[in-house]
């Protein structure tokens, strides 16, 4: 950590000295933040039936979504970016180039990380709770919104911020399938890098450590507790 933070921040002042222009950096900030929360909540909740069922239910069916939810862990990032714009291209025209597709590629990557997550916390919970809560005349959407979500509330909120702390860093998938003119810190740093402009880099990558940095440091104070 130590290493590359000085050498961005060596460079920062560097350029700060030789008067280099930044890029729009809180415009930029805002599309991570914003980009990454969608695909956090979006991760979160496709992920909650197949948790529930591979928790909860033992068939093959249960069995199934849980492996290939897992395996598209696999996928390049950069792999799951042309398959997207190959299908955006010829059969989603109308979301091809806009956020909608991005947050489906983003979905497609990240699902395993929140699937294990949650499916960590609803292991930890005793289905007789459940039944027991059922047996007194609660509702499943009752007794899921009183009981098991409050109880998985970690890693409810452990899932949140592993997808948006690796979504804020994600390259390839965001270069690629995000809107024309949709910047992003990562982007940021990519185009000041490819031009050799590595003082320029820096502002964004800073920006970018900082701003990752919270997520993380939520989830590890949640650890301690």
């Amino acid at each position: 950590l130590v290493l590359p933070a000085s050498i961005l921040l060596y460079w920062f002042l560097r350029s700060l000295k030789l008067s280099i222009a930044f890029p729009s950096l809180w415009t930029a900030a805002w599309n991570s933040v914003f980009a990454s929360g969608l695909a956090s909540a979006i991760s979160l909740l496709a992920a909650i039936p197949v948790a529930l069922l591979s928790v909860r239910q033992m068939g093959w069916m249960a069995l199934f979504l849980e492996r290939v939810s897992y395996s598209a862990f696999a996928l390049p990032g950069m792999v799951v970016a042309l398959a997207m714009v190959f299908f955006g291209a010829n059969y989603a025209n109308p979301i091809y180039q806009t956020l909608y597709l991005l947050l489906l590629g983003y979905l497609i990557m990240f699902l395993p990380q929140a699937l294990g997550a949650l499916r960590t916390s609803l292991l930890q919970i005793a289905p007789s709770i459940e039944q027991a809560a059922r047996t007194l005349g609660k509702g499943p959407v009752n007794v899921f919104r009183t009981i098991t979500v409050p109880v998985a509330w970690p890693g409810i909120a452990a899932g949140i911020g592993i997808v948006f702390l690796t979504a804020m860093k994600e390259l390839p998938i965001t270069l690629i399938l995000g809107p024309l003119g949709f910047n992003t810190l990562a982007t940021s740093v990519w185009s000041a890098v490819e031009e050799a402009m590595f003082g320029a880099a820096a502002a964004p990558a800073l920006l970018l450590i900082l701003l990752s940095s919270v997520p993380m440091a939520l989830l590890i104070l949640r650890e301690r507790v």
